[in-house]
């Protein structure tokens, strides 16, 4: 089926709010079964503007992100080596070979056309899965009542509590849920979301929905610790201010927000980007290194170490999903 030129962001941009809100409001009631419109936001962010519709979809809320023929990939040797080997503090990582080590972590300049989307929000995480908190599997748990005594007397309102990849205890406000852990690998995980009707992105289709096709290290810039934007990382930060990483980027998406969050991909031989496990901030990387994996190029090489074995059980504490619709 010819899509409409609509779908494609030349053409979307050029569109008035009010014919742009019928359009989607058409074709969600054509395309889209089970999705509902909550909403209709104009999302402006690093230079960047999309007006959109949220969609509900059994509680989790989407965005229609049009498509386009961009440019995505990076060049670090188009930065001056001064500028990477500023990133190394006076500290273990001083004696990295830091021009090897950026030449290899970031994808390759290419040309590409990236379908029309509907795109989940929020990344989630996949493996667990809620049970009743007497469940017995839990209640033979030797560590399980004094984890979830412990859940139930903190003062946070946000708080998990994680037993070694089996089972976990969260608190959401004034909820207590419990969490059994069930492994999955790559393949099963692929074909349980493509049997549900949707898709993980592919490489490409994540650096375009992370970055927009800009041309620089970062969606802001080539550089991570920049003024105002990252105010939140000094110690003057207002705790009651969101992070800077965690307000939607220009699509209305949450993403590449977390360097301990990796997402999975499909149809990609990079099949996992957004992060590194944390591995550079837990191996005392100083902070622009340690948040490198948050740029919207960069590849994790470790993920294809054979002890890993990501492939065998992808899902996990740090690996997440975003479903996709290509239209």
């Amino acid at each position: 089926m010819e899509q409409p030129t609509f779908l494609h962001r030349q053409e979307w941009m050029k569109l008035p709010e009010d014919a742009a809100r019928l359009q989607l409001e058409q074709l969600v009631k054509e395309r889209l079964p089970g999705f509902t419109v909550k909403s209709f936001q104009r999302f402006e962010r690093f230079d960047q503007s999309n007006y959109t519709a949220i969609l509900d979809f059994e509680g989790a809320e989407f965005v229609f992100v049009p498509g386009d023929t961009v440019t995505l990939g990076f060049d670090p040797s188009t930065l001056p080596f001064q500028h990477w080997k500023d990133l190394i503090a006076p500290n273990e990582w001083e004696d990295t070979d830091i021009k090897s080590y950026i030449q290899e972590r970031f994808s390759p300049v290419r040309q590409v056309t990236i379908s029309p989307m509907i795109v989940e929000r929020e990344a989630a995480n996949k493996g667990y899965f809620e049970v009743p908190l007497d469940d017995e599997r839990l209640t033979s748990e030797e560590s399980y009542a004094k984890v979830l005594k412990e859940v139930r007397e903190t003062q946070r309102e946000n708080y998990s509590y994680n037993i070694a990849g089996r089972y976990e205890v969260r608190k959401r406000g004034d909820e207590i849920s419990a969490w059994l852990y069930f492994p999955a690998s790559h393949q099963e995980l692929v074909e349980e979301i493509t049997a549900s009707g949707f898709r993980l992105p592919t490489e490409d289709e994540w650096e375009y929905l992370c970055g927009g096709g800009s041309r620089t290290v970062y969606p802001w810039g080539n550089k991570f610790l920049t003024g105002e934007k990252n105010h939140h990382f000094s110690a003057e930060h207002d705790k009651n201010t969101p992070f800077f990483l965690d307000l939607p980027n220009h699509f209305g998406l949450t993403i590449a927000n977390d360097p301990y969050k990796l997402e999975v991909m499909m149809d990609s031989e990079w099949f996992l980007k957004a992060g590194d496990s944390g591995c550079n901030i837990c191996g005392g990387a100083p902070m622009e290194l340690g948040y490198l994996p948050v740029s919207t190029y960069y590849r994790e090489p470790y993920i294809f170490e054979p002890d890993m074995e990501y492939k065998e059980e992808i899902t996990g504490n740090y690996t997440f999903l975003r479903r996709i619709i290509r239209l």
